[in-house]
């Protein structure tokens, strides 16, 4: 396979120990990687294994067929000539008989049996690669799902942190305000209060990374460290603006479409095959054995015999059924076909909404952006203004924590984004891209 080289690097580089503090992975790789670690991977190997045996069964019918009968019988009359010859005497043939024969068996020509059924074999083969690149394909889902799961934890982790380190530095401010008496008490309990809260909210952010991160490792079959770097998929997706269903349905690239594709290439082979079915077929055929009698009728002994010669075997008329059957498999490739256009259209309707999330996000991020400039201009005033005194402790936080939610609102609608375009790229079959900037 051309993309088996491709793969096993990207194994090695997942490989070994764990992954190092600078290692940044995108969804691109590790839904490769998890395809490669998946132990159904390894049935693409059986199910060639299994196919050459068959191909081997079948190449057998143009070989030489060799049978050793043996038969024994007593029959209840035999054979009396009632003539009479003067001087001749005729033999009384014997009720049990018994004969031993090697008989061998040669085609000469099949009627392209061997050749229809080396292609149908061929073709459910191919039909069977491409049900389990359907079964693969779903990984890419679960990879999705954890790997933007693990991202949004990691951005809001990074934010509690800078706050609790923001708390730290008010805190001790505020401490030593007490110590010279000019600060309540109840303001360093408050500003500490809050701290811990935070801390609580960050240690519950890096536990669901560290969760989400395990499913992640488990899916490609490799340990991944907490310090990895997670990247998002880069920029604006080839077609994700808005488009005429029906040229979305047109989009091919699903592992689905290429099974019934084969699915239809191997109901081709069926109705070759069957057409095969009325042909004559030729045969050389050997046999050498002995008897008692042999093929002399009148000797009263056990005699050695053989003979050879051809025959041809044909079923002119079969009843319709070789046609009947292959009408069937034809109104089974009309199914089939029904199929496809079925999920062509399934396909268009799922990215509708995917489509409207990444216009919804994409306008969104700017108001968060904004928003995020405004609370961190007001929070500014409020921080001089706390330092001075003309605020009060919880005015402060109230102040800091809106900060917070901004930029915790503008990471998740970031990671929305990004999980909208990846979505509708699973969904049509494509590829993501992943940034080489780490975010």
């Amino acid at each position: 396979m051309t993309r088996t080289p491709a793969l096993v690097a990207l194994a090695l580089l997942l490989s070994g120990s764990p992954a190092r503090a600078q290692d940044t992975l995108g969804v691109d790789r590790l839904q490769e990687a998890a395809l490669v670690s998946d132990p159904r991977a390894g049935q693409r190997a059986l199910l060639r294994a299994a196919t050459d045996l068959r191909l081997a069964v079948i190449a057998t019918d143009r070989l030489p067929r060799l049978e050793i009968n043996g038969q024994g019988t007593h029959q209840s009359d035999v054979t009396r000539p009632t003539f009479g010859v003067p001087g001749v005497m005729v033999p009384e043939f014997p009720q049990d008989r018994w004969q031993t024969t090697l008989d061998v068996e040669q085609r000469l020509y099949d009627g392209g049996d061997v050749t229809r059924r080396r292609e149908l074999e061929e073709a459910r083969h191919a039909e069977s690669q491409a049900a389990l690149d359907v079964a693969l394909y779903q990984l890419r889902s679960e990879v999705n799902a954890a790997f933007f799961s693990a991202f949004l934890f990691q951005k809001r982790s990074a934010e509690y942190d800078a706050l609790v380190a923001d708390l730290d530095a008010r805190l001790a401010a505020v401490r030593a305000r007490v110590e010279a008496g000019t600060a309540l008490g109840r303001d360093a309990a408050e500003i500490d209060a809050e701290r811990m809260r935070a801390v609580l909210q960050r240690d519950e952010a890096r536990g669901s990374r560290r969760a989400a991160l395990a499913i992640l490792a488990d899916l490609v079959g490799r340990p991944i460290d907490t310090t990895a770097v997670l990247v998002l998929p880069a920029g604006e997706p080839e077609g994700t603006q808005p488009a005429d269903l029906a040229a979305v349905s047109a989009l091919r690239r699903r592992p689905e479409f290429d099974q019934l594709r084969q699915s239809r290439a191997r109901l081709d082979r069926e109705v070759a095959y069957t057409s095969a079915e009325n042909r004559p077929r030729v045969v050389a055929f050997g046999q050498a054995g002995v008897g008692l009698p042999g093929l002399d009728q009148f000797r009263s002994s056990s005699d050695a015999f053989w003979q050879a010669g051809v025959k041809v075997e044909w079923h002119p008329w079969t009843w319709r059924s070789a046609g009947r059957k292959a009408a069937a498999y034809r109104l089974q490739q009309d199914v089939v076909a029904t199929e496809e256009k079925a999920l062509g259209r399934q396909l268009a309707r799922a990215v509708v909404t995917d489509l409207e999330d990444i216009a919804r996000l994409k306008a969104a991020l700017a108001d968060d952006e904004r928003i995020v400039a405004l609370r961190g201009e007001v929070e500014r005033q409020a921080r001089a203004q706390y330092d001075e005194g003309a605020i009060t402790t919880p005015d402060y936080v109230e102040t800091r924590t809106d900060v917070l939610e901004a930029r915790l609102t503008l990471e998740r609608h970031r990671v929305e984004l990004a999980q909208a375009r990846s979505r509708y790229l699973t969904t049509l079959g494509i590829t993501p891209r992943t940034a080489r900037d780490t975010p």
